[in-house]
């Protein structure tokens, strides 16, 4: 049975200043819950210097609140899922004014270029992680209709931070619209103080930081 709590949510979006719901199967600890069984936290519309993600996701087999001063959060084999929508790409890629478009579809992301407003190349894409980054890898593509030698010289980029050396892309869930994209980590501890989650968003994407250093 899937559990969550009203005053949990309440708390953690209160200390985290953001609209914060968290599930669990199971739960013990008095008076307050204290160890939480295949538990998620989930994050709505985040922004970042890269894309706004529809949702981020927090699973853990195993979630402990080590009580003290400070606190320390103890999570066991967990994950992070990050969720990213159509809408958000379209707007990312006009931005640039970049001569493709993205569309996340049923069974993968398609790639569409264009000259003149006139449609060039089509592809179908596999995504895989290249030293961290995210690269689109044509399967196939045609070009005026025709499939051509295009497809092997086409290599395009996922707006996503690059993964840090720790993390590994352990699943990928394409729907219409949407592209899901889970990581797996090393078991985690951490002091519950002001930064946490910058502490561990760095342990999945170190870099992102780092951009937002130099560009500042």
């Amino acid at each position: 049975m899937n559990n969550r709590s009203d005053l949990i949510d309440e708390l953690l979006s209160s200390y985290l200043k953001m609209p914060v719901m968290m599930h669990w199967e199971k739960s013990s600890g008095l008076p307050f819950p204290d160890r939480f069984e295949d538990s998620r936290v989930e994050f709505q519309g985040i922004a970042t210097e890269w894309l706004e993600l529809e949702k981020i996701a927090c699973t853990a087999k195993e979630t402990r609140i080590i009580h003290g001063l400070p606190a320390r959060l103890m999570l066991t084999d967990p994950a992070l899922e990050i969720t990213i929508g159509q809408t958000a790409l379209d707007k990312w890629l006009k931005r640039f004014q970049l001569p493709y478009r993205l569309e996340l579809g049923e069974q993968g992301l398609i790639v569409h270029t264009e000259i003149a407003g006139f449609p060039v190349a089509e592809f179908e894409t596999t995504l895989e992680v290249v030293g961290g980054w995210f690269v689109l890898k044509p399967k196939r593509a045609s070009f005026f209709g025709v499939p051509g030698y295009v497809s092997s010289i086409f290599r395009t980029y996922l707006p996503v931070p690059p993964l840090s050396r720790e993390s590994r892309l352990s699943a990928i869930q394409h729907a219409p619209g949407t592209l899901t994209l889970r990581f797996s980590l090393g078991d985690i501890e951490e002091e519950v103080t002001p930064g946490v989650l910058i502490r561990l968003r760095r342990r999945f994407f170190p870099v992102v930081d780092q951009l937002t250093t130099i560009r500042n």
